[in-house]
């Protein structure tokens, strides 16, 4: 993934591919970054947790790219403040974290550190906007269509509380959002699963 051969076998030599099954918590609030993951293959999605220990969806993490919380945290020598969860069954790439900071005299690798800081940055910026702004229906919709993205499916394997849990709202609201998600034709749903009709909501606006 890199064009610079002496960071390339830098991180032939000291790279880790694990494999991980979808489900899988990769990393929890609170602990120590011993190595810092970037995607090979499926995804990861990151959640951060309140005072009272309740998680809510924040982004996803994409193959070529790694978690910029992780980054800032193994600099600072800081715990993990969010956890991270195999979205799919994921290869994942991991890095020692002293070599990210020694890895800094490669250019290109510091424009990869910088690009993924700031991707995150505006991730971040966009999750307030939706979390202050807009309402639980339309944070719903967003919720399901990163999931979908992130998956490259339309079909989502999740339960009405597992979404509650992470939009952090009563089950029974989500239930309500969903049939009416429904009646709008932009969703079927199942025992345990929901698919996804995100042409029905490009219709929707172009007319």
């Amino acid at each position: 993934m890199f064009a610079d051969e002496d960071l390339r076998r830098a991180f032939e030599r000291d790279a880790t591919q694990r494999n991980f099954v979808a489900g899988t918590e990769i990393m929890r609030p609170g602990d120590t970054i011993t190595h810092i993951p970037i995607v090979k293959r499926g995804s990861l999605r990151i959640l951060a947790q309140d005072g009272e220990g309740r998680e809510r969806y924040l982004y996803h993490i994409l193959p070529g790219e790694t978690c910029a919380t992780s980054l800032t945290c193994c600099v600072s020598k800081r715990v993990s403040s969010v956890s991270a969860v195999v979205e799919e069954d994921a290869e994942l790439l991991m890095i020692p974290v002293r070599y990210v900071d020694e890895w800094m005299v490669y250019p290109e690798w510091r424009k990869y550190v910088n690009e993924i800081q700031a991707q995150r940055f505006q991730e971040l910026l966009e999750a307030f906007e939706v979390v202050a702004f807009r309402k639980l229906d339309e944070q719903l919709w967003n919720y399901l269509v990163k999931r979908s993205q992130a998956t490259g499916e339309n079909t989502l394997r999740l339960t009405h509380q597992e979404i509650a849990d992470e939009l952090v709202s009563p089950r029974e609201v989500i239930t309500r959002l969903l049939q009416q998600l429904r009646a709008r034709g932009l969703v079927t749903l199942g025992r345990g699963h929901i698919e996804l009709h995100p042409e029905a909501m490009d219709a929707k606006s172009r007319g």
